[in-house]
């Protein structure tokens, strides 16, 4: 079966009531009254259609929107917007409040992707793009990174923070919401070897990139942990469903050509984060 096929059987069973979130429905005893999302592009669906916030990238073919879809909450505020960082958390982003203003003391469910913009990312792919174009050998981004004063450790270190500090305040806020970190995607795979032309990276840095996610979904897997909420991983979901594969089997788009939704999981990425949430949901 084609991934598209795949996620077009699976939202119909989603939409007829008959598929894995139901399943965690019945087992978990699920009800959602209050829904809140939080996060980045990476939880707003950027690149995706339609939109229901230009200025954040925002669409209703996010993962929370399917959750959302499924579960039917009376009350549902997606406040997730491209760009986020924790602090958006607590400060306007543009035109838009603060996220935490979402949050209420009858929030029963919250779900938050957030940590890839405190570190840059967006600028570092930037970067290792514009290396890669050079040479596909050895990890130009990462020694340009270090040239330009680039501290991934120092950026790290101020994240590990951080997080709990957000956790802490979701939790105060809205202290009977059951709490779902959502990890990031990997992007590339392990080995760089099979990234063509629409991934110009050298091998070196793509191995870099996807170990710097790992270290990045370790830190709010142990975050989790510690504020004990759950964590939702999704790198063994998208193993081998990265930008690097054929277009039939990319739940990743491309680097190349440019699009908002560049670098981010496509419609049926979306829908397979979703499909992870619910399993959590119903243990």
């Amino acid at each position: 079966m084609t991934t598209a096929a795949l996620g077009a059987v699976t939202a119909s069973l989603l939409f007829a009531g008959t598929g894995p979130a139901e399943a965690a429905t019945a087992s978990g005893q699920i009800s959602v009254k209050q829904y809140v999302a939080l996060g980045d592009s990476y939880a707003a669906g950027t690149g995706l259609s339609p939109q229901t916030d230009a200025e954040c990238k925002r669409s209703s073919g996010s993962y929370p929107s399917w959750i959302a879809q499924t579960y039917k909450p009376a009350v549902f505020k997606d406040v997730t917007c491209s760009g986020a960082t924790t602090r958006s958390l607590w400060n306007k982003q543009g035109s838009s409040a603060p996220q935490v203003n979402a949050l209420t003391k009858d929030t029963d469910l919250v779900t938050v992707t957030l940590g890839g913009n405190d570190l840059g990312f967006s600028d570092v792919l930037t970067t290792c793009v514009l290396a890669g174009l050079t040479t596909r050998e050895g990890t130009p981004c990462r020694d340009e990174l270090l040239r330009g004063g680039k501290n991934l450790d120092a950026d790290f270190a101020k994240l590990s923070t951080r997080v709990p500090d957000m956790l802490t305040d979701i939790k105060q806020r809205s202290p009977k919401a059951r709490v779902v970190v959502v990890g990031y995607p990997n992007l590339f795979p392990a080995d760089g070897s099979t990234c063509g032309s629409s991934v110009p990276l050298a091998k070196g840095d793509v191995t870099w990139l996807n170990q710097t996610t790992n270290r990045l979904n370790l830190l709010l897997e142990t975050a989790a942990h510690l504020k004990q909420v759950d964590f939702v991983g999704t790198s063994s979901v998208f193993q081998g469903k990265d930008m690097c594969r054929s277009s039939s089997e990319q739940w990743i788009n491309p680097l190349l050509p440019q699009t908002p939704g560049s670098a981010h999981p496509n419609a049926v990425g979306h829908l397979m984060i979703a499909l992870e949430v619910y399993g959590r949901l119903g243990k």
